[in-house]
Formats: C-alpha cells, structure tokens, sequence
C-alpha cells in the first residue's frame, strides 16, 4: 500500500454557533484501503463528509493536501 494519502486533512474545526461539532479532527484516506467514519449519533460524521464535500465550510484546518493526479 502508498504510504501518502490520496486526502489528508489536520485539525478540522467546525461550530455551529455556540456548538463546536468538530474540533482538532485528523483524517487520511489512503489508496488501496476501506476508511470507514464511525461515531455515535450527533458525534459530528455527517458535518465532517459535509466539509470535505464542501457543502459546510470550516472555521479552520491547519493543513489539507491532495496529491496531483
């Protein structure tokens, strides 16, 4: 398997007001593997494929890179 990931995000935050949904989240997906997000209800997966997805912006992320194709 690549050891560099296809995306990689560092200290994802997200708040919805008051309510901070997502703070400090790392993730990689790397190539050849199954990445599943997994949490509990209200634990924030749907708003963090919403930010990659670019459906919700971030308030902040300290680095996101996507190798060239």
């Amino acid at each position: 398997m690549a050891d560099t990931p296809i995306l990689e995000l560092r200290k994802i935050n997200k708040s919805f007001g008051a309510v901070q949904v997502l703070h400090d989240i790392d993730f990689a997906v790397y190539p050849g593997e199954v990445t599943a997000l997994v949490g509990d209800n209200g634990a924030g997966k749907s708003t963090m494929i919403k930010c990659i997805a670019g459906i919700h912006h971030v308030d902040s992320v300290s680095s996101c890179s996507t190798p060239n194709r």
